[in-house]
């Protein structure tokens, strides 16, 4: 049974690749969802796959931020599957 959640992540995170990042590590799990700018430090994540899977993308998208990048805080929501498909980078809520 798939499961979804919302990652918000604050930090150094705009300017420096981080929802292209995201995409090339969403490709290569086969997950589904967006990622989007929220503001100058926050990015969103909502992401659903298999239990397993999205545990293993959440933590690797932790574990190999861009370079220039600095995470400092992390917070997690679960949410309702919605059985999307895909992965795709969502506008921004707020110009970047």
């Amino acid at each position: 049974m798939r499961e979804r959640r919302n990652v918000r992540i604050r930090g150094f995170v705009q300017g420096v690749f981080f929802r292209e990042t995201v995409r090339r590590i969403a490709l290569a799990y086969e997950v589904a969802g967006f990622v989007r700018n929220v503001d100058y430090d926050l990015v969103e994540i909502d992401v659903e796959a298999e239990p397993d899977v999205l545990e293993a993308f959440v933590d690797d998208v932790l574990a190999h931020p861009p370079s220039q990048a600095r995470v400092d805080e992390v917070h997690s929501t679960a949410l309702a599957p919605q059985d999307v498909q895909g992965f795709r980078v969502a506008p921004s809520l707020r110009a970047t």
